[in-house]
């Protein structure tokens, strides 16, 4: 694998970040719709991110974490304005940006704390009033799949083992199964390389049956297309 394409696939979290600038965002933009690779690891880590904010409670970070920051990022500014600037080069010249290990040492502390608050709003969902329920899962299908969901106070995180890749251009779509209706519960995620994943439902599963999931088109469905090949009894 070259450099200039593993600089691409360290970037993907910086582009999720909105830590590129348009020209950057637009060339990566452009190696994503030709690499197979890398929009793969974009589809696992962008439905992680839209699967945060309902993950856990919205937490204020403390004042010092911006103070600290910024003084990095203002010591950096003042080290580089120091420096003479070399001859300025065409964009396509230009080595794929690269997060700074000040700026890589601040996020992995955020990622950090979000780990944590994760960790600890899964760990009370499985606890208290709660209960985990295990899948039943279409071993034609996924040999190896396992699936449990763990559901408190009427909403749900599903967390998946050994399944296979959904398909080219295809995520796996939660569904709730209602009376004689399936509806879509607003959850889509992916699977990494060895077939874990995740996603929090943040429909009401109050009076739902079931949650079943399927393998659908990029962007989701409003009716399954297929039988599921995981699916939870709830009632």
């Amino acid at each position: 694998m070259s450099r200039d394409h593993e600089q691409y696939e360290e970037n993907v979290g910086a582009y999720l970040l909105g830590a590129l600038t348009e020209l950057e965002s637009e060339v990566f933009e452009r190696h994503i719709a030709s690499c197979a690779a890398c929009r793969q690891d974009f589809e696992h880590l962008r439905l992680a991110s839209e699967a945060l904010p309902r993950a856990v409670e919205p937490v204020e970070p403390p004042a010092s974490l911006k103070k600290s920051l910024m003084a990095i990022v203002e010591a950096e500014a003042r080290e580089r304005s120091q420096v003479a600037a070399p001859p300025r080069k065409r964009f396509w010249q230009r080595p794929f940006p690269r997060l700074s290990p000040a700026f890589a040492a601040g996020m992995a502390c955020l990622l950090l704390a979000l780990g944590v608050a994760i960790g600890v709003g899964v760990a009370n969902i499985g606890g208290g009033s709660g209960k985990t329920v295990t899948a039943l899962v279409d071993h034609s299908r996924a040999p190896m799949g396992t699936a449990t969901l763990k559901v408190s106070d009427n909403h749900g995180v599903m967390k998946v083992e050994g399944m296979p890749q959904p398909g080219d251009n295809r995520v796996y779509e939660v569904w709730v199964h209602k009376g004689d209706k399936f509806a879509p519960a607003g959850a889509l995620f992916g699977v990494n390389r060895t077939g874990s994943g995740s996603a929090a439902i943040p429909t009401d599963l109050k009076g739902v049956d079931a949650v079943a999931v399927t393998r659908e088109a990029q962007g989701g469905a409003d009716q399954p297309s297929e039988q599921p090949v995981i699916s939870f009894k709830l009632a």
